[in-house]
């Protein structure tokens, strides 16, 4: 009854979740959840008009007061003396809450007085507006090469430069005669901060990368060793399942274009697309040992196989009821044991895993009803070894380097591993939270050739990693 009284109460801790996640708080560099509480709503406006405007948020025209600040930056940094994508979650949300007009502002800012060419004036304006020196003090073309490299400039970013100003900057180049080379196109710059990575590929054996796709942001973030990350593969559209093959190609799933996008992992361009008509949410993706391609697709119950040739071969499962059939799958596992190679797939309907062969031939299910604690007080229900919920929500799932199953449960918010000799308990990692080593509404588990495991939380955009060797995983 303990164990039931808790999953009730973690469903609506991960519903209320998911009813405010589109304002959760996720981009460290965001200020909009002004009091704290993980949601950007009237809360955070009743701070915001407090600080800066110093009257009640129920008198301000929230729609004029975000026009303005959309349509001149001056004016909102007069208000709020920061720069305004510092406040974006804060401005969806009011577009969202006052039902706003949205206003499609031009990415080129360079026309800054607005008379229709870009020239010496703009540049003035430029010079005090953002650099805060009389333009005459500036050495342009250092500041032309310096933001064409991404290079800071007097130890100011010139990121946002490059993105918004464009046109200046070709005027810059001719005017003064910089001369500067294009740089070749980094089509893994950072350009975004991860938002809710999701699904993980883990390369460190390949390239000694980890890629996280980002739905929210609609990218494919690149992590170094340190889990720091370090580039994003952009234009993605609700990416998904992610994977690198063996010869170091990305796969990304669209569930938003329902299709399969290939791309070269060291310059980053697209090589190759397949799956349309035929994909519908892929949801994960994995290869077995001759390079074929597996896509788990949650929407249509099964798990399409395609060859190295991007052409399908077959369909493992259907929607229904009975053996043979999934309900919702979310990812799966190839796995060769003594006994024969399989391929495992977390049914989130059925809270199982389903056991297939290769040739789409069903084999076994696997159920985990959860463990009994140890030294139970009968009238407190406290137990000096506390016991394992059996499985709810399958979300994912992963093999070590001892051939074992991680099984990720995305609502008990834990880990749960099994001796695939003969589908046994193993043991567990994971609690639910928000504290580090903690899991809240975890999207995905990946385990590296020595045994590190790398859980995305689902609450933003932390990632949980650590080796499974410490008692005390994870880090």
């Amino acid at each position: 009854r303990a164990r039931m009284n808790m999953a009730m109460s973690r469903l609506w801790i991960a519903l209320i979740f998911m009813a405010v996640v589109p304002f959760a708080q996720a981009n460290p560099v965001d200020k909009s959840d002004l009091n704290g509480d993980g949601a950007v709503n009237d809360l955070d406006l009743q701070i915001f008009a407090g600080l800066y405007f110093e009257e009640p948020y129920e008198t301000i025209d929230w729609c004029v007061f975000y026009e303005s600040s959309m349509l001149n930056e001056k004016y909102f940094r007069r208000v709020v003396s920061d720069n305004i994508d510092s406040y974006k979650l804060l401005l969806d949300y009011i577009v969202l809450r006052y039902a706003c007009d949205v206003v499609n502002v031009s990415e080129d800012k360079s026309d800054l007085d607005e008379d229709g060419d870009v020239d010496l004036e703009d540049l003035k304006l430029f010079s005090t507006n953002y650099l805060e020196m009389g333009w005459q003090n500036v050495d342009w073309c250092v500041f032309h090469g310096s933001t064409l490299v991404g290079a800071d400039y007097e130890g100011r970013s010139t990121k946002y430069y490059l993105k918004h100003f464009r046109s200046l900057l070709e005027f810059i180049n001719e005017y003064f005669g910089c001369n500067t080379p294009e740089p070749p196109p980094d089509n893994f710059a950072l350009e975004n901060n991860p938002r809710f990575p999701t699904r993980i590929a883990d390369a460190t054996a390949i390239n000694g990368k980890v890629y996280a796709s980002d739905p929210r942001v609609g990218s494919v973030f690149v992590y170094n060793e340190l889990m720091s990350a370090t580039g994003e593969l952009k234009g993605l559209n609700k990416p998904l399942g992610v994977a690198l093959n063996a010869q170091g190609r990305i796969f990304v799933g669209n569930d938003g274009r329902d299709n399969i996008e290939v791309f070269d992992s060291t310059t980053g361009e697209l090589v190759a697309v397949f799956g349309q008509g035929i994909v519908k949410m892929p949801t994960a993706i994995t290869f077995d040992n001759t390079g074929n391609i597996y896509v788990v697709d949650s929407k249509l119950d099964r798990v399409h196989v395609f060859d190295l040739a991007y052409n399908l071969v077959r369909s493992i499962g259907r929607s229904g009821m009975g053996e043979g059939t999934l309900d919702f799958p979310m990812d799966a596992e190839i796995i060769t044991t003594t006994a024969a190679t399989e391929i495992y797939i977390a049914d989130r309907g059925t809270s199982s895993v389903q056991v297939f062969d290769l040739e789409g031939n069903w084999s076994r299910s696997i159920t985990f009803e959860g463990t009994d604690g140890e030294g139970c007080n009968w009238f407190t229900n406290v137990c000096a070894i506390p016991g394992v919920q059996g499985f709810t929500t399958l979300q994912a799932l992963s093999k070590d380097s001892l051939g074992r199953l991680h099984v990720l449960d995305n609502f008990t918010a834990s880990v749960v591993i099994f001796d695939l000799a003969d589908d046994t308990y193993v043991g567990t990692y994971g609690t639910y939270g928000t504290e580090p080593g903690q899991l809240k509404v975890p999207m995905d588990v990946s385990v590296s050739a020595t045994d590190m495991a790398i859980v995305t939380t689902g609450d933003g955009d932390r990632i949980e990693w650590g080796s499974l060797s410490q008692p005390d995983w994870p880090n």
